[in-house]
């Protein structure tokens, strides 16, 4: 799967129409349990694709226009952006025309954001990235005979530093060493710049059978409930999150855990986009010892750095959705400089001879006969 920014273009999905904003007064909605939702078909037609029919019994929908296709299902909080396994905050509902309703939520701070990303309405430059170790000291987060998670944050992180560093962006690390920090500390050297994105590092915990890499943002907040600082960037941490999945699947050749939404306590309170990610899961052995190895640690911030290169590059105002200006005439090529003409020589004319009549020559035919 290639990243999705460079699927799509680094400034986003370019569509027909697309200079109309996806705001949120525009759509016509209905409610279910106090959600607003949105038709698929309202969707496809905003972003001008066409249906795809898919196998009987898969359990999905998709539309797509031969450059993006959106897939939803199977499952009712599934929706795959060009390959890109996502969850969304809310389940899509069936319509009383056989089609699928989709949350207005998603639509605006999910779908958008991926598709159309220099659509996002406060996004800004990208000149500081802090890096999280996760875990330190006494808190060794998930501990197996394979792996350990505070150790592996570490040395991925400080390769991720590395990398970073080299294309010109600040770096700020929560720790350099294994100690403890608290997330109130990790939290407030984030919220101290104004031009920083967050990266937490983390190993994951499950069944010795499951692996793969995941990657998490903050949920959107629900319905009635207060929105926690994190959300004013939901539609920013939706397309970091996008970019940084795609780009470590693609690098790493992980399985694709997909981009999640939690409220974990340290993402909400940032004020800046931010994500955790879970490089891999420390139960499963073959995976562990991956994540122990140099090589595939240096692959894992290789493929970062690239995720937030891309993520900077939309963020940045002035990347723009706009037609490229028209290619500069080719230079005018250099006035000829002819040499100056010489004088022609004065030549005198010769009179040609003038040849005798041929008669003459019959006369001496004659001569020679007689």
């Amino acid at each position: 799967m290639k990243s999705i920014f460079l699927l799509l273009g680094l400034a986003g999905l370019i569509l027909p129409g697309s200079a109309v904003t996806a705001d949120g007064g525009m759509w016509s909605t209905t409610s279910v349990e106090n959600v607003g939702y949105v038709s698929l078909e309202d969707i496809r037609s905003f972003y001008k694709l066409m249906p795809i029919a898919q196998p009987k019994g898969s359990g999905t929908r998709a539309v797509g226009n031969g450059t993006v296709t959106l897939i939803f299902g199977p499952g009712p909080r599934v929706v795959s952006i060009h390959g890109l396994r996502c969850t969304l905050s809310h389940p899509t509902r069936p319509d009383d025309k056989g089609d699928i309703l989709v949350s207005k939520t998603d639509l605006l701070k999910l779908i958008d954001p991926v598709l159309r990303p220099t659509y996002i309405a406060n996004r800004r430059a990208i000149k500081t990235v802090v890096i999280d170790p996760g875990h330190g000291g006494h808190d060794s987060g998930t501990v197996t005979d394979y792996a350990r998670e505070a150790h592996v944050a570490l040395m991925v992180a400080g390769k991720l530093a590395g990398e970073l560093r080299q294309r010109g962006l600040e770096v700020k690390l929560t720790r350099e060493v294994n100690q403890h920090v608290s997330d109130q500390s990790r939290v407030d050297l984030a919220n101290q710049a104004t031009d920083a994105l967050f990266l937490s590092l983390h190993l994951n915990c499950g069944r010795s059978d499951v692996s793969g890499i995941e990657t998490y943002t903050v949920a959107p907040a629900a319905p009635g409930e207060t929105e926690r600082p994190a959300n004013e960037h939901d539609a920013a941490n939706a397309a970091l999150s996008a970019a940084l999945q795609s780009s470590l699947v693609r690098k790493a050749g992980a399985k694709d855990g997909g981009c999640r939404r939690v409220n974990y306590s340290l993402l909400s309170s940032l004020r800046c986009p931010a994500a955790l990610v879970e490089l891999g899961y420390a139960t499963n052995r073959e995976e562990a010892e991956s994540l122990n190895s140099d090589e595939y640690q240096s692959k894992l911030a290789l493929a970062l750095a690239d995720g937030i290169a891309a993520f900077a590059a939309v963020m940045n105002p002035e990347t723009q959705l706009k037609a490229l200006p028209p290619p500069p005439p080719p230079p005018a090529e250099p006035a000829k400089v002819e040499p100056p003409k010489k004088k022609a020589e004065s030549v005198k004319k010769s009179t040609p001879r003038k040849r005798r009549p041929a008669q003459r020559k019959k006369s001496n035919s004659r001569r020679r006969k007689r």
